[in-house]
């Protein structure tokens, strides 16, 4: 249900009823139906934003049938059962409707790649129940590679923490959620290094189990070099590029890395 909705279908009502015993009666006492509702109306209509927030924050919907398979290419989403996907869904939901996505050269970004990023968000904070990531609301997308005042080089993924923003080159981004893979996952990857900054403690203790590059290379085929080719930037941060294996490459990891996926259990998992 939208709340919005809601209220101004009521008002009209109300109002119609006034307007009729108004009319029919010429009592001005029914003047009050008609104002009262307007002004709620108006109200509703000017405050939208927030009295729907409100309301999805106890009552979030699910997403629309034709949008939930696109959440399949998450593996932890495959990986629950139902009552936890629908409140992954619900999740993505929220998370879509909070952030602010703004495309560079971009006239429009394509719903489904909002819902990607707003589903990397639900992935890497499915284990908190403050699950909104702070003040991250912000998404920009480029059509191309892009150079910033933080990192002058030409670069396909960047983190603004003091803005709460998030930057991406739009068709790296998608391919690295579509192919997770061949290419890292750079939707878990910022919304990891967002979270880990949220959580400091959280970050200190998975900085102590963060992987070399050789041991992610081995694990991923993601050398040092093709990474930060990738990426484009000359210094990643490792214990972000270890939170996204554990989601990608999962199984690899509970070959080749057991304990380390079991202690990553310990502090991330949520009925995985």
């Amino acid at each position: 249900m939208d709340p919005v909705r809601a209220i101004s279908l009521s008002g009209l009502c109300i109002f119609a009823i006034g307007a009729i015993f108004r009319y029919t009666t010429s009592n001005s006492a029914y003047d009050l139906l008609m104002i009262i509702p307007v002004i709620a109306i108006g109200g509703a209509l000017a405050l939208a934003p927030q009295l729907r927030w409100r309301y999805w924050l106890k009552h979030a919907p699910d997403l629309p049938v034709e949008l939930a398979p696109l959440l399949e290419r998450f593996d932890l989403y495959r990986r629950l059962g139902l009552e936890d996907k629908r409140e992954f869904r619900r999740r993505t939901f929220m998370l879509q409707q909070r952030f602010h996505f703004h495309g560079e050269a971009i006239e429009e970004i394509p719903q489904d790649l909002e819902i990607m990023a707003a589903a990397s968000a639900t992935t890497v904070g499915f284990h908190r129940e403050d699950f909104l990531l702070g003040d991250y609301e912000t998404v920009v997308f480029y059509r191309h590679f892009f150079p910033t005042p933080v990192h002058e080089v030409l670069h396909c993924s960047e983190l603004h923490p003091g803005d709460g923003a998030i930057i991406w080159t739009m068709h790296v981004f998608l391919r690295s959620c579509v192919e997770p893979k061949k290419y890292l996952h750079l939707g878990l990857y910022e919304y990891g290094r967002a979270m880990m900054n949220l959580e400091q403690d959280l970050r200190s203790k998975l900085d102590a189990l963060a992987l070399s590059y050789p041991d992610v290379a081995k694990l991923s085929g993601f050398t040092e070099a093709k990474l930060k080719e990738y990426i484009g930037l000359p210094e990643l941060d490792l214990t972000a590029i270890t939170l996204v294996l554990y989601f990608t490459h999962r199984a690899e990891m509970a070959t080749l890395q057991p304990a380390l996926l079991e202690q990553m259990d310990g502090l991330l998992k949520k009925n995985l």
